[in-house]
This record gives C-alpha cells, structure tokens and sequence, in this order.
C-alpha cells in the first residue's frame, strides 16, 4: 500500500530513519555525528497541503485545521526557511495537547538555530521548549530540560529541575550530570557542552531507570525504549 499524507491523501515518503550517532550527544540530548547533521531532514514537508511532521502518515487529529490556519500559515511568512517545518511540526503539537513532541519540535527549531549562529532564536525557541517540559516524565527530559534552561539563561529554572530531579532518587552517572550543570549554571555559562565531558571516563548515556518510564518520543528512543 501506498503511503500518503493522513492530512490530505497526498503521497507521502518514508519517516526519515536517523542515522546511529558515532559520537557524544550534547547535554541536551542532540546526537552526534553522523546523525547531527542529518536535522533538516528529519520533519517532512506534505507538497500537498503543507502539513509538517516526521511521518506524514501518522498525523493528530485536528491537523488538517491547524494546517489551514492563519497562525500555521504565518510562521511560513516570520521564520527562517531552516526552522518552518520545526515551528509547524510544534503548533501542529500544541495544537492536539502533545506536549513532548511539541517540546521536541521546539528544541530542534533551537539546533537550528544554533546551526545558522542565530543565538537570539536559539535562546527563545529552548525558552518555549522549556514551557512544554515543564512536568519532565523521565530522567531524560529531566536533563534535556536542564540543559535547555542553562542555554537560555534561566538559571534560576535550571537549579530548580536539577532540585527536582534529586528528589526522584538518581543514581551516580546522573548525579555527575546534574553536578557539572550546578558547575555551569554557577558560571553563568550558556555554551554548548558534551555529555562526555560530564561523565568522562566512560562516557554513558544516563540511565531513565528508578521507577520513572522513558519518554515515549525523541528522548525514550534516545535512551533505548
């Protein structure tokens, strides 16, 4: 069978696989390379209707409204080329209370950003992916978030999540996580950091364990689930 766009039935490609990263993710959990620099591919565009997502045959309900909205259609219009396709993918998400994509969205909007040097963007765009974080479900949001925080300055948010997450109960690579972040945030540092360079030597991914489920979008693939 075919493939095509739940929105308007027009054909639609594959998902795009994302490719094993060989190296650190940052902090806030981007891969890397080769799977960094494979970002603007990640959201298709429908050459239909205009909807935006990772797979265009899987789509909320309500999509089609949002797609043929003032507020869809402006972003079009107001952003740079490179970020459209996130900034539609995440009202396509606001839109049907999905909130951790949406967040997702908006963080990679921020990667983008962070691509082309605007940092004025970069900053706004993880300040909105923080709202959409606000109740973390796992570890690994809960460390996405921190990160997302630091890098747009909200420092005080930041040691507010690094608080929470410790009440949860963590374990040791998670607590040297969350210990060279206070380091950072200290600094008033709002640079890109790796996650080896919080846990080196080895560098493993933090565990999303101690009851708490992984997330089930971007962060629970990332961690396994």
């Amino acid at each position: 069978m075919s493939r095509v766009c739940a929105c308007c039935g027009a054909p639609a490609r594959p998902a795009f696989r994302v490719p094993p990263a060989d190296t650190s993710p940052d902090l806030d959990m981007r891969p890397g390379e080769p799977a960094r620099s494979t970002l603007p591919r990640w959201i298709s565009v429908c050459p239909g209707c205009g909807a935006a997502a990772p797979d265009l045959a899987v789509l909320p309900d309500g999509t089609a409204e949002t797609v043929r909205s003032v507020a869809y259609r402006a972003i079009g219009n107001e952003a740079p080329a490179y970020a459209v396709p996130f900034l539609r993918w995440a009202l396509i998400c606001r839109e049907a209370v999905v909130w951790e994509q949406a967040a997702e969205a908006m963080l990679q909007a921020a990667w983008g950003a962070d691509d082309a040097g605007a940092d004025v963007l970069a900053a706004a765009w993880r300040r909105e992916a923080s709202d959409l974080f606000a109740d973390p479900q796992s570890y690994g949001q809960g460390l996405a978030r921190i990160d997302v925080q630091r890098r747009a300055a909200l420092f005080d948010a930041a040691i507010e999540t690094c608080d929470r997450l410790e009440r949860w109960g963590i374990d040791a690579d998670t607590a040297r996580i969350i210990g060279f972040q206070r380091e950072r945030i200290a600094a008033r540092d709002v640079g890109r950091h790796l996650l080896s360079s919080a846990l080196r030597p080895p560098a493993r991914s933090p565990h999303v364990a101690h009851g708490k489920p992984a997330a089930p979008g971007f962060f629970g693939r990332l961690f396994g689930r």
